[in-house]
């Protein structure tokens, strides 16, 4: 029994620290890598001061952008959230070590 309840809390224990860093920015949730991948998916677009201001829809337009990102691009805080998703996953190892508010599960 007591084998049994070890291998319990081990497994629980696994599952719990398996599932990474959340990054949450108001009413959105993203893992760590996603964020990650959505700063590369940012980097990749043109940095002209004409298009400063709409870069998220070619962000959002990217096939590469992850699914998990992709309900953010519909809602209208989309070209505010975006780049604090961006500066987060900029200094990411001050999120793997929860020291930014937006992270959690580290």
């Amino acid at each position: 029994m007591n084998a049994y309840l070890v291998a319990v809390v081990c497994l629980c224990s696994l599952v719990t620290f398996s599932n990474g860093v959340t990054v949450k920015v108001e009413d959105f949730s993203f893992s760590l890598e996603s964020v990650k991948q959505l700063k590369f998916v940012m980097d990749a677009v043109p940095r002209s001061p004409r298009l400063r201001s709409s870069r998220v829809p070619y962000v959002c337009s990217n096939p590469l952008l992850p699914a998990e990102i992709k309900p953010l691009c519909s809602s209208p805080k989309a070209p505010r959230l975006v780049p604090q998703l961006v500066s987060i996953a900029r200094d990411s190892a001050i999120c793997e070590i929860c020291a930014n508010v937006a992270c959690s599960g580290c």
